[in-house]
């Protein structure tokens, strides 16, 4: 997914928010529950004839219906995207909600891709390994992803890690190649 510089912007702004009110994980909660809502009724959010207004008032009763409540700092923040027409950034600045959450935390974000559900054994040595060259805690994103066959991919500040069977086949042909060429 592109990462707009203007979700940045609303991302950074509503987690200075969540920072001050010393409701981080709310705000994430919420931008989570917002995209769910959002996504599942595009059609209507989307609608020019809807006013913001409405849209605003309608996941409001969404909320409330799940039994939570919205402060006047998500409600402005929703105000603002809807009568921007800027809706469509709320998936993107989710993510980037969290993300800047995770670093204002003083940890650092790493996307795990895995064959199979990581074992507690296995996210302790990749924690380990993390912590060694980024000096912070890892918070994994983490991804099964079954065509790996075997291993997993870590990837964080800008650092890969590729023990999957493809990543070592890869390799492998990399150094027979390079092997050929010197001979």
């Amino acid at each position: 997914m592109k990462l707009s510089a203007v979700a940045g912007r609303y991302a950074r702004a509503f987690l200075n928010i969540a920072i001050e009110n010393e409701k981080e994980d709310e705000y994430l909660r919420f931008l989570d529950f917002v995209c769910n809502v959002y996504e599942s009724n595009k059609d209507l959010f989307d609608n020019p004839v809807v006013k913001p207004e409405k849209k605003v008032t309608l996941i409001k009763s969404v909320l409330e219906e799940f039994g939570e409540e919205m402060d006047e700092f998500q409600e402005r923040f929703l105000m603002l995207l809807f009568e921007r027409k800027r809706q469509k950034l709320l998936r993107n600045i989710h993510e980037l909600f969290e993300y800047e959450k995770i670093l204002s935390e003083q940890k650092v974000p790493a996307d795990l891709r895995i064959a199979h559900v990581p074992k507690e054994e296995e996210l302790t040595l990749l924690r380990k390994f993390i912590r060694k060259y980024a000096l912070k805690d890892p918070v994994f994103k983490t991804t099964v992803d079954e065509s790996l066959i075997a291993g997993a991919v870590v990837e964080f500040e800008g650092f890969r890690l590729d023990t999957t069977v493809q990543g070592r086949l890869k390799r492998l042909s990399q150094e027979t190649l390079k092997r050929g060429e010197m001979s």
